[in-house]
Formats: structure tokens, sequence, C-alpha cells
């Protein structure tokens, strides 16, 4: 069944929903939660196939169009159904990453101490890991890759296996082909890479300087924020690769929003245009104040926008899906949903709301990419230049309707702020910013853990630690802008006592 989508959807979207295992669809706008009237929709699959108990598979799309924004759902919600349906029931490796290697050669197996790991993790060559194929972008050659990082949810691990770190959802990607698909998830982990160490509680408040001429697009987009009474806030983060890595906050300034967690709103985007990365910030920005005040608002709100029943059945499905994990982030985001919009803001204002310089935006580099093949292609070509390997594993479902991947890039970075994954990349920018972060020294402690890197580059970098108590410090009460809690989990255990 399939109910509350749109008439006339393009083949696109159809596309999606035929390939979907069978289960009842659920569409509907949540747009009228905020006053900036940018489409932003939810898409939900409560499925049949027991196979994906505890997972609830979900989207919130946004665009120009409903129809842009529905899309947006349908493929969030393939990135969530395909790695259980089809890396669950793969066959996994089981063995270390010096013993893989004497066998298959150091080609095909990713190196563990090139993937981020977490600060003072035991894995080194020798520990036995779990592994599945991915390929290589560039040859289509077959690479193993630890399960932990291939990974959507826990679902997918073999029962009793503990992963090295928590699993994360970034690098997923979904589209008509792969080539798309691998480029969607390539330009996710670009942009995390590129501004998990400059945005959010690090922020450095580099405004983006729109003094020239913009798109039609983009002026469209601006003048709705004007209209709606709310500053948006467009900063710089980095463009390196030729990819300019931007993001967006912003004010409510004539009035308040709907529910205060909407003031801790961002948008990010890595594009390789920039016009189509400004446009999306801005896009994914309204999206995130409606999406928050929808996922984690009181009741009462949800329900001026849910179908009836909605979130009780929501709850009933979901678990074990990669968000609902982190106990740190539900604490951190029950806290929240109990202060009020100026308690949130002064919490923002010395880094996620601060103004200390600005960057250009007809400086940035552009290059056109008007589809997910150009947009690939482009991002491909940046990345592949600079040295990096591009590996993926393919979770499509079988028929090849659409194409669901998890994208590796060994060597780039994520998550160093709230999972304290840190690598040679990252220790080398927070040494160029002169970050408290990394310390030196032979002791290690609870708080100042190793970072893991090979041998080379630990030579190189002086055998770095890095300071979780610092990073925590520097966190303080914003670990909810890096992890989040499932939708619905913190205000359904509110409203019942048990939060």
């Amino acid at each position: 069944m399939r109910t509350g989508l749109p008439a006339d959807l393009g083949p696109a979207a159809h596309a999606y929903l035929d390939a979907f295992p069978k289960g009842d669809v659920v569409a509907f706008p949540i747009h009228p939660l905020d006053r900036l009237g940018l489409p932003v929709w939810v898409v939900a699959l409560f499925p049949e196939d027991p196979a994906l108990g505890g997972i609830m598979p979900y989207g919130v799309g946004y665009g120009a169009t409903d129809e842009a924004a529905v899309l947006g759902g349908l493929g969030e919600i393939a990135e969530m159904v395909w790695p259980t349906l089809t890396l669950g029931a793969r066959a996994k490796t089981r063995g270390s990453y010096a013993e893989l290697v004497r066998s298959l050669g150091a080609r095909a197996v990713a190196d563990p101490l090139t993937l981020c790991l977490p600060a003072g993790s035991p894995v080194d060559h020798a520990t036995v890991l779990e592994w599945v194929e991915a390929r290589r972008w560039a040859d289509g050659s077959s690479v193993l890759v630890p399960i932990d990082l291939a990974a959507y949810s826990s679902k997918e691990l073999t029962p009793g296996y503990r992963p090295f770190t928590t699993i994360i959802s970034n690098g997923m990607g979904a589209g008509p082909d792969l080539d798309w698909a691998i480029g969607h998830g390539l330009c996710e982990i670009l942009q995390r890479d590129g501004n998990g160490l400059l945005f959010r509680a690090l922020d450095r408040g580099v405004m983006l300087d729109l003094d020239t001429s913009l798109a039609p697009s983009t002026r469209a987009i601006l003048d709705r924020f004007d209209a709606a009474g709310i500053r948006a806030m467009p900063k710089f983060a980095t463009d390196q690769f030729g990819m300019p890595n931007l993001y967006c906050v912003g004010v409510d300034e004539r009035m308040p929003p709907a529910a205060p967690i909407m003031v801790t709103a961002c948008g990010e985007a890595c594009h390789s245009d920039r016009t189509a990365a400004l446009d999306k910030c801005l896009t994914e920005f309204a999206a995130s104040r409606a999406r928050k005040a929808f996922a984690h608002g009181p009741a009462d709100l949800v329900a001026q926008v849910a179908p009836a029943g909605y979130v009780a059945r929501f709850m009933a499905q979901a678990g074990g899906a990669a968000k609902s994990s982190d106990s740190r982030a539900f604490d951190a985001m029950r806290d929240w949903t109990g202060r009020d919009a100026a308690t949130l803001r002064g919490w923002l204002a010395e880094s996620v709301l601060s103004e200390r310089g600005s960057h250009r935006f007809d400086a940035l580099p552009t290059l056109p990419a008007p589809d997910g093949h150009a947009r690939a292609a482009a991002a491909r070509a940046a990345v592949e230049a600079a040295g990096f390997d591009v590996l993926y594993v393919d979770m499509s479902p079988a028929d090849r309707a659409i194409s669901v991947v998890k994208v590796i890039v060994p060597g780039m970075e994520v998550e160093t702020m709230s999972y304290y994954r840190i690598g040679a990349r990252n220790t080398e920018k927070l040494l160029a910013l002169e970050s408290p972060l990394i310390r030196f020294g032979a002791d290690e402690s609870q708080t100042l853990r190793r970072i893991r890197l090979t041998p080379a580059d630990a030579e190189r970098l002086g055998h770095p630690l890095f300071d979780t108590a610092a990073a925590d410090a520097l966190v303080g009460p914003l670990y909810p802008l890096y992890r989040e809690p499932e939708a619905h989990h913190v205000a359904f255990a509110r409203e019942r006592g048990t939060a």
C-alpha cells in the first residue's frame, strides 16, 4: 500500500518504489512545521520482510519541488534497506590483515591502519576481523574491507561480532546506476572529511561573502529566508580538491521557531559547482529546521503533520538502525529538548553562530555538474588525482533496478570529535591549527590515547596522541550537532516518563 505520495511521480521515483521489498509506503510533507515553505517530505517504508525487523526504513528529503523531496526520501530508504537484505546475507572472510595479505597480496586487502581507527584502538595487523568484498572504482579490482566500515547497522554483522568502531552511515549512496550511487557516497565523504574539524564546535566563523551576482535559484531561496524573518548564514569550510565545501546555519530574527531545537539546524554541501553547493546547503538548512522539529519535537507538534498512529508504528518497527546505538547522543538530545531557544543559541554563539572572517563566493572554484553522473565524475577525478583510492561495497538488489553502495576512501576521515576516529590526515590538520587535541609523549591514559597510524606515518608525525578529554571539553553540550539519536526516540521516552 502507498499513501500520501504526490501524484504523477516520475520514473526515478517509481524505480525506487518498485525495487523496495513488500510493505506499506507512507509519505507526508513536514515543511508546514516551519514558515519557509521549501518542500521537505518524510517517506517511510513499513516492511513485511522479517529480515528487516528492528530496522525502520525512512528518509527525509528536500528540494525545489515536492517530487524532488520525495525522491530524496526514497533514496534514503534504499540506503537503509539494501545493506541488511544483501550484506547481511553475504559470506564474510575471517582473518587478520597480515594473514590475508600473505594469501591475497597487499593490494587486495584494505589496511585497517589507513581506515581512521578510533584513537587508542587495539586493532593492528594481527587482529582477527571480519571482511567483505569491495571493489576499486578505478579498475573494478576486488578489495577486502572490514565489515565494521561496510555495515549500515548491526543487522549486517555476524552474531557476537563486535565492531572496532561505532557503525555509521557516512558514505552510503543510492541512484539509478553504480557511478551515480558511488559519486553520491563519495561526495558525502568529501563533505565530512572537509568540514569535520572546521565547523560545529570547531567553527572558525568564516562567512560566505555573497556580495556578487547570484543565480536566480539562489536568490529565490534567499528571498524565502528574508520573507520568513530568518537570517541564513552560509559559511565556508574548504575548497580542497577544487570542490566547494559549504554549510549554512541561521538565526530567527523576527519570531521564535516552532520548536527550540530548530535553532540548531545546519545544512551542508560539497559539489564541484559552487552554485549547486550553495543552493544545497541553503535548502538542507531549511530541511534541517523542519526535520529536527519533527524528529525530536514534542508529540503535539509532530501530530500536526504526521498521519494518526505514525509515531507509534514507527517506534514499534525501529530499533537496530545505525543512529540508535549511541547512548551519548540520546542523553544529550534529551537534555537539548528540555532547553529553550535562548539557551541553545547561547551555546552556539561562540562557535556555530560566530562571524570572524569571510570568503568570497565568486572566488570559489567551480565546475558545472548538471546531474549525478557529472557530479560523480568531477569528484572522482579530483580525489584520484590526489592519490586516493575509492572503494565501494555493492549492496544493490539482485535485479540491479537501482544501485546502493557504501563508499570507503582509505585516508579520509570522519567522526573525530564524536567517536575519536583519527588518522594521519586529521592529525596533520590539527597540527596545522596548533590544536591542543594533539599531544606527544610516551604515556597513554584513558583520555590520552595513541593515534593509530601506519609505522611510516607514526614515525613521520612523531607518534602523536589524541586528547579525548580536551575533545569532549571543546564539544561541550554540542554533541547532538555531531550525532543524533533515532527520530522520535527521545520524545517518545519523555512522553512515557522513561527518559
